[in-house]
């Protein structure tokens, strides 16, 4: 070992990331190579949307991925492990709005303005992956938006409607009035709301001044109404079956129909069918066969067919509620907590969801649910407990797929449609990827009706569409067969992913991929769980309740962030925690007061005035020191002697040694466990108590005397066992923390290791032929110290304070084996006398010890003397 380099005091972790990231990617240390040894481990990342700044939820996610790959590279695998960019989606058009103030109806400044705003996005969200130590190859690297990508996504379109699974069709979809857009059913929620219950009475037709009284929290829908439905056995309402019932602002009147499934119990037991008030109505529009009446329209107001038009939806609740009462129709109103379908994918929405009968772009998922579960069953979960939220989606499914979106930044839907008959016309295979409002038909005329007026589709595709086929895009499906063959035919294919997006991304994925290539796409699926704000919601951009790495990483650094996100648990949501502080007084506030003061304040005198304590990061922080230093520290030792190398001789180990090899076994045992299951948590545990407590608690403390003993070749020895421990342990530790494991392996092993990096070490051998006798010897030491001073500082001793006399008294085995570690025992807790003695001679002591300490399980009894 040479000792041209410096350990420095302390670990400046700005200077090593800014160091190891340019040596990492001038180095292609991370670099991907089809042809090298070992079987093919490839990762479908998560693509994040292009959001401009990931946010620590990223940072949990991302970091588990690269604990994968680095894990799995360690294990012998060939890891393939591309990253990519979702590029499409209405908040990048919601952004480009905003920012340059273009509107959407110009189209094609609008479509460069956002490509050239995601760009932007991305360039910084690279750098924020390379400060976190994302060890991804970035030459496979993806983005959603580029012709390549669309191509696949086209391709795959035109084979779903060759097999006859994709078609065009007016029906009433999920539609967001708020996003002017139709939605997945995958994309929508509940949420309870505190609404009004309406008790209106409508008028039977033939009847002067008998009602029918209805019970609604939607009265704005009244226009719509196209049939009143009752119980069959709800004795109320026997003699009003087929009866007539005026409908009020308009001219109509609904038939009554006899239904089982209404409600008796709820309101009146008497209910309005609208088109569309809920699902319920649309079931029974198709099986009575029953009128359509549409009065919203897309963007959220009244259209030509109700009374009202023009206003918004809420206006003309206010105004439809205002007029039945003026005609005496309201009989009471209700206070009324309701649960409510909001468009939830987009939690800067969370708006009414609406049925609107319009065309839309449908995929057939629902015959092929049964396939998805066989898919999921086939998959390794990580955790087990998240399968059940596939299983349950697929089972309860009971819409096909809405694909189609009415906005402009997407992938295009690639296909003509004749505006007389509705034929759909499909594009050749090798003009795609294709715009089909700016290029002709592949025809003049519909092969149906002959019709010349042929339509090119405007509405783009649904995102999930897009990154359904993520595994296809990575594995260079229909681009490059063999590389194809080698990383998703015949590799092993690891998704991660969050739970929030398993009835979506991996659902679809699923159905597609094996679809289009007859291969399920995944081997196994990790599934984290959702990071919470400060706030306990979700983190979400659109809440304002994230935080972006870049408010953290100059303070605490890459790998204190990792080992953060290492302390999160498989599947569960995990919290970001931090306290506001007075910063003068450094007492917590309440953030509520942080609120008002921040209402009050200006910016510049809340900042002086206020601050944050960021608890776990700062735990975080100081196991990276802890590691830091007990390395400096067998770093300053090495010094003044020549280490050639790391082998071991089993007839060199002491008792210490043997005993703490045999733990490390033990521990690297425990911890590979977990890692093979993806319980970053468990492991890291375990490994942080074991460095921490035992290592530089124990095992540092009772050999380092020998590094200044005069016999070289015992302070050579030592010191070179202990090296060859920290090495495995500073191998163990480059997943989490890749930074100051490379910096360390830099200064202290890298002539003797001769690898370019760390992290291209494999992972650690346990230490074989370890002498039993040694080992057990060891053990009785090293728990003979550990007691001995916990005792010094009950007896308020300095441990480096000469303790007087000690006296151990146990069996003679053991005193043999004891006798053998007089030099580690003593030299550890500096003691001027130690003495060993049968217990069986137990009152041949005449002293009175200062305190007395025992060892129950080893049978040992130890005497202190100050």
């Amino acid at each position: 070992m040479t000792h041209e380099t410096v350990f420095p005091k302390r670990f400046n972790f700005k200077e090593v990331q800014d160091k190891w990231i340019k040596f990492w990617k001038d180095e292609r240390i991370y670099a991907f190579d089809i042809n090298q040894k070992g079987e093919i481990f490839s990762i479908d990342t998560p693509p994040p949307f292009v959001s401009g700044d990931l946010h620590m939820g990223h940072i949990l996610n991302h970091s588990w991925i690269d604990f994968v790959a680095r894990y799995h590279k360690m294990k012998g695998e060939n890891v393939y492990f591309p990253q990519g960019f979702d590029c499409h989606g209405l908040p990048v058009e919601l952004a480009v709005q905003r920012e340059y103030g273009i509107s959407q109806h110009q189209r094609e400044k609008f479509l460069e303005k956002c490509v050239e705003w995601v760009n932007n996005n991305i360039r910084n969200m690279r750098r924020q992956f390379d400060e976190l130590g994302y060890s991804a190859d970035w030459d496979y690297t993806y983005r959603t938006m580029n012709d390549d990508y669309k191509y696949k996504v086209q391709l795959s379109l035109l084979y779903f409607y060759e097999k006859g699974w994709l078609y065009r069709e007016k029906f009433p979809t999920h539609f967001c009035v708020n996003c002017e857009t139709s939605v997945a059913k995958a994309e929508v929620g509940y949420q309870e709301e505190q609404g009004k219950l309406w008790y209106i009475k409508l008028p039977i037709a033939g009847r002067e001044n008998e009602f029918i009284k209805i019970a609604t929290t939607r009265p704005e829908y009244m226009e719509a109404c196209v049939a009143v439905m009752v119980h069959p056995n709800d004795d109320r309402y026997y003699d009003l079956s087929a009866a007539e019932i005026e409908i009020p602002f308009t001219n109509r009147t609904v038939r009554v129909y006899m239904d089982s499934i209404v409600d008796i119990n709820f309101g009146t037991g008497v209910v309005y069918v609208c088109t569309y008030g809920d699902e319920m109505d649309i079931n029974w529009k198709i099986n009575y066969n029953l009128d359509e009446i549409q009065i919203f329209t897309e963007d959220g107001h009244m259209n030509e067919n109700s009374k009202y038009q023009g206003l918004t939806i809420l206006e003309a609740r206010d105004e439809i509620v205002k007029d039945l009462d003026e005609m005496g129709l309201i009989e009471k109103i209700e206070d009324y907590q309701h649960t409510i379908i909001v468009h939830t994918e987009r939690s800067s929405c969370r708006k009414p969801i609406e049925y609107l009968p319009v065309y839309q772009w449908f995929i057939n998922v629902k015959d092929f649910t049964g396939d998805i579960i066989e898919s999921a069953e086939k998959m390794n979960w990580y955790p087990e407990k998240q399968k059940q939220r596939l299983l349950d989606w697929a089972e309860g499914l009971d819409w096909n797929w809405v694909i189609s979106r009415q906005r402009v930044f997407g992938t295009p839907i690639p296909f003509w449609y004749c505006k007389e008959c509705g034929e759909i016309i499909p594009p050749k295979s090798e003009d795609l990827p294709l715009d089909p409002v700016k290029i002709q038909p592949p025809i003049k005329e519909c092969p149906s009706c002959k019709s010349k007026n042929i339509i090119g589709e405007k509405d783009v595709c649904d995102c999930w569409i897009d990154s359904s086929i993520t595994p296809l895009e990575i594995a260079k499906w229909k681009e490059d067969e063999d590389f194809f063959k080698k990383t998703y035919i015949n590799a092993k294919t690891h998704r991660p992913q969050g739970y929030e997006i398993i009835r979506t991304w991996l659902f679809y994925t699923l159905f597609r991929c094996k679809k289009l290539t007859g291969k399920d796409p995944f081997y196994e699926v990790m599934i984290n769980g959702m990071v919470a704000g400060p706030d306990g919601r979700h983190m979400s951009k659109s809440l304002g309740n994230s935080v972006s790495p870049d408010e953290v990483m100059p303070d605490f650094g890459a790998d204190a962030i990792r080992y953060w996100a290492a302390m999160g648990s498989l599947g569960d949501d995990y919290p970001f925690e931090f306290t506001w502080i007075n910063l003068q007084s450094k007492q917590s506030i309440h953030i509520n007061t942080i609120l008002e003061e921040k209402e009050k304040l200006s910016e510049s005198k809340f900042s002086k005035k206020y601050g944050i304590r960021y608890e776990q990061l700062i735990g975080a922080s100081r196991f990276v020191t802890k590691i830091w230093n007990a390395f400096r520290f067998l770093y300053l030792n090495s010094r003044k002697m020549e280490i050639k190398d790391l082998d071991i001789d089993s007839k060199e180990l002491s008792e210490i040694d043997s005993y703490f090899f045999s733990e490390f076994n033990n521990n690297l045992d425990m911890i590979t466990q977990n890692l093979d299951g993806y319980n970053w948590h468990e492991a890291m545990m375990i490994f942080r108590s074991f460095f921490w407590n035992e290592i530089c608690d124990n095992y540092i403390e009772a050999i380092k005397y020998k590094f200044y003993v005069d016999d070289p070749k015992v302070s050579k020895i030592s010191l070179k066992n202990a090296l060859s421990l920290f090495y495995k342990l500073i191998t163990i530790s480059t997943i989490t923390m890749p930074f100051i494991s490379e910096e360390i392996y830099s200064i202290i092993y890298k002539n003797l290791k001769k690898l370019n990096s760390i992290h291209l070490e494999s992972w650690p051998e346990p230490y074989q032929n370890l002498p039993k006798e040694l080992v057990e010897s060891g053990k009785i030491g090293i728990e003979i110290i550990k007691l001995l001073r916990m005792n010094k500082s009950k007896l308020q001793m300095p441990l480096n304070q000469e303790i007087k006399k000690v006296i151990i008294l146990s069996n003679e085995k053991n005193l043999k084996k004891i006798k053998n570690l007089t030099k580690d025992i003593v030299n550890t807790i500096r003691i001027e006398s130690l003495e060993l003695i049968e217990k069986s001679k137990e009152n041949s002591i005449k002293e009175k010890p200062d305190l007395t300490a025992i060892i129950e399980d080893l049978n040992v009894v130890v005497y202190l003397f100050k």
